[in-house]
């Protein structure tokens, strides 16, 4: 792989991508009942988880939490906007995908800021999916787990994952590979899974457990498929 060219991910990517998290986490911390150091926590892991375990675990560098003021004040606006109007989410039954939602909109954003650091340290290819991969859900898996729920990364749902990973693999694609604008190609990135994002969550496209699956079933499906093939009676 060659080194890596000068390109910066946009300031903008990051603050928005902490901003909409920490929002989620504290929309969360509200909904479990948590007082306000709770909330704040919940919030905090969810903006942070996912860059500490990719500066602290793969990248080892110094989480930018700890060297921009301005995530620490982004963090204290989204539990303040969620204590102000809290009463109002308390009542809202369609919480749950409003959470999904600035999920969606947050997620990619952290994907390409994890593509490209991984990518600075002249990672290969698969190191890099990685690293943007956790970048992307670690936040995620922190808060749930905090929280007491079952990381949705690990129950099945809505391809959440699978996205992740395919939004990851085409930022580097379309970037490094077939040369178009990073820039552009990050807010095509952002855009494209956002909208599959919402397609999940509309149709309610999700996976399935594991033990449901049967092998003959599984063959027997794709067999069908093809052409000229009869099942006998």
């Amino acid at each position: 792989m060659s080194p890596p060219s000068a390109f910066t991910v946009p300031t903008f990517f990051g603050y928005t991508a902490i901003l909409l998290w920490a929002i989620s986490g504290a929309i969360v911390g509200w909904r479990k009942g948590y007082d306000v150091v709770g909330v704040f926590v919940i919030a905090f892991v969810s903006a942070f988880g996912g860059g500490l375990m990719r500066d602290g675990l793969f990248l080892q560098r110094l989480p930018v939490v700890l060297t921009d003021p301005n995530y620490m004040f982004l963090l204290l606006v989204a539990v303040g906007l969620v204590t102000i109007v809290g009463r109002r989410l308390q009542r809202d039954r369609t919480l749950g995908k409003v959470v999904s939602i600035i999920d969606a909109a947050g997620v990619p954003m952290f994907v390409v800021i994890g593509a490209e650091l991984a990518r600075g340290r002249i990672l290969t290819l698969p190191a890099i999916i990685l690293v943007a991969t956790v970048s992307g859900v670690g936040g995620g898996l922190a808060r749930d787990v905090l929280a007491g729920d079952t990381p949705e990364l690990l129950r099945p749902g809505q391809y959440n994952t699978l996205l992740v990973v395919l939004a990851a693999i085409a930022y580097m694609v379309l970037s490094y590979d077939v040369g178009f604008n990073r820039l552009w190609v990050a807010w095509g990135v952002v855009f494209a899974f956002f909208i599959a994002r919402l397609l999940t969550i509309h149709f309610n496209w999700r996976t399935r457990p594991l033990h449901d699956f049967h092998i003959r079933e599984m063959v027997e499906g794709v067999v069908e498929w093809i052409p000229g093939w009869k099942k006998e009676e």
